[in-house]
């Protein structure tokens, strides 16, 4: 027994002997102006993709809005044809408004199409804040109407 105990013992040395890393070198490596260049374009180009997505998504958005509120406008203007004297005039007022507000979301909408990925930002809050005028105008019009 006392042998088969010495025979374990020295295999486990032997494997475990295998079994120790060699201490890592750790190195510095000093940060160059090319280094910082190099991800300064790669964080540069990241921004710009993801502000064209962003501009391309949004577009894409108020373009489809837009759609669905022109075919809303074209059912009130089939129903105004049906009304008669006062509510004929109000029915007007309230086309001819809701049609120059639908002119400037359109315009706005041309604006971010023309924008670069940069620049559309600054243009969105316009486009925005046309869209809703144009969806509260026509909001108010179905209700009167």
């Amino acid at each position: 027994m006392p042998r088969s105990w010495w025979l374990l013992s020295t295999a486990v040395l032997v494997a475990c002997n295998g079994c120790m890393q060699a201490p890592v070198k750790h190195t510095v490596r000093k940060v160059t102006t090319e280094d910082d260049r190099s991800d300064t374009e790669k964080a540069v180009d990241t921004a710009t993709r993801a502000a064209a997505q962003a501009k391309e998504d949004f577009e894409t958005r108020l373009k489809a809005s837009l759609t669905e509120m022109e075919e809303e406008i074209e059912r009130l203007r089939e129903k105004g044809y049906a009304l008669k004297d006062e509510a004929k005039t109000r029915w007007k007022e309230k086309m001819a408004d809701l049609e120059a507000k639908q002119k400037v979301a359109r315009d706005k909408l041309d604006e971010v199409r023309k924008s670069t990925a940069d620049a559309w930002v600054h243009v969105e809050k316009g486009a925005q804040a046309a869209w809703e005028d144009v969806r509260e105008a026509l909001q108010q019009a179905s209700k009167e109407f």
